[in-house]
C-alpha cells in the first residue's frame, strides 16, 4: 500500500472510533442508575437494610 492509503485508512478509522465513543460514559451511568432505581423498587427496604449493617452487628476486636 502506499503510505498516502495507509495514512487515510488510519484518519478514517480514527474518526470513526471517536464517532462511536461518543457519549460513551454518560450512557453506561444513565443506565446503571436506571439499574439502581429499578432494583430499588423491586427489593425495597430490604436490599438497604443487608447492605448497611447495625451497629450491633459487628464485634468490637478484643485486646490481647
Amino acid at each position: 500500500m502506499k503510505p498516502l492509503h495507509i495514512l487515510f485508512s488510519v484518519l478514517i478509522s480514527a474518526a470513526s472510533t471517536a464517532a462511536l465513543a461518543d457519549d460513551g460514559g454518560d450512557r453506561s451511568r444513565q443506565w446503571l442508575a436506571e439499574f439502581r432505581q429499578q432494583q430499588q423498587q423491586i427489593h425495597g427496604s430490604q436490599a438497604v437494610a443487608e447492605q448497611n449493617p447495625a451497629p450491633s452487628d459487628t464485634s468490637a476486636p478484643t485486646a490481647i
